[in-house]
């Protein structure tokens, strides 16, 4: 029964999402319908298939999940992100360093939605992608971490302190003494400014390149396999994505120190 559930579930697309879409609520054959491809008929076969299995039932023109259909889905639903994720994108993921991100929530990753790598040309290999660069200027809040130096981020975010945008900043400290070191106005900036906090991370062992969470989007880089940044972004606009960021971000300010 196990194999057979797990074929019943994983060996068709429309069941698939037939039993995803139910997850949020019943719904008719003509909702089932709209929101997969295909026609009535072929929808219908799939749907039989469940209700013999016994994972949906019918009530008052509905189809709903079992008590049955809720325990399997319940399981089976992070498996299902988290398979979205990693195979969209399957060699991106295989080459990277994932050591930055602690067991929990990794064990998260399917959070991060639907993503897009984002790959600079060599003529803006050092510059923040532009969805990035839009969502700054619009967005209320902010928490960005760098273990590099991004040339760009000095005057991006002394700009944000001068708006009076609520951001926290976590820097390596070699990047952190840069910051001060060569870029005092803009340093002093966002130390003056009563919304901005900014902390330095001295964990030698931090393998992550960068992440920054706005109000709209997420941005994640890691180093390769072989401790290479490659420049390569992923970036999300999915309210998961953006809450797992953020625990993210709360992980690695746990571990620093603000500066004063």
């Amino acid at each position: 029964m196990k194999a057979e559930l797990i074929s019943t579930v994983f060996l068709s697309e429309k069941r698939k999402n037939t039993l995803l879409m139910l997850m949020d609520g019943p719904a008719t054959v003509d909702e089932i319908k709209d929101s997969l491809t295909g026609t009535t008929s072929a929808i219908m076969a799939q749907v039989k298939i469940l209700y013999e299995q016994g994972l949906i039932e019918q009530k008052e023109g509905k189809y709903m999940l079992t008590c049955i259909g809720k325990i399997v889905m319940k399981k089976i639903k992070p498996l299902i992100e988290t398979l979205n994720v990693v195979e969209e994108n399957k060699d991106y993921w295989d080459s990277k360093n994932l050591s930055a991100i602690p067991e929990f929530l990794l064990d998260r990753i399917g959070d991060l939605g639907e993503v897009m790598i984002h790959e600079p040309d060599l003529n803006h290999l050092f510059e923040p992608p532009k969805a990035l660069l839009t969502s700054l200027k619009q967005t209320e809040n902010v928490c960005t971490f760098y273990s590099y130096f991004c040339p760009t981020c000095p005057y991006n975010y002394s700009e944000l302190a001068n708006k009076g945008v609520n951001y926290n900043l976590i820097l390596t400290r070699p990047v952190y003494e840069r910051l001060r070191d060569e870029y005092k106005e803009q340093h002093d900036a966002m130390m003056n400014s009563e919304n901005s906090n900014m902390y330095i991370c001295d964990d030698d062992s931090v393998k992550l390149g960068a992440l920054s969470v706005t109000d709209d989007i997420m941005l994640i880089a890691f180093f390769n396999k072989d401790g290479i940044f490659d420049h390569k972004k992923v970036l999300s606009f999915e309210e998961s994505a953006r809450k797992w960021g953020m625990d993210l971000f709360q992980y690695y300010k746990e571990r620093s120190e603000k500066v004063n």
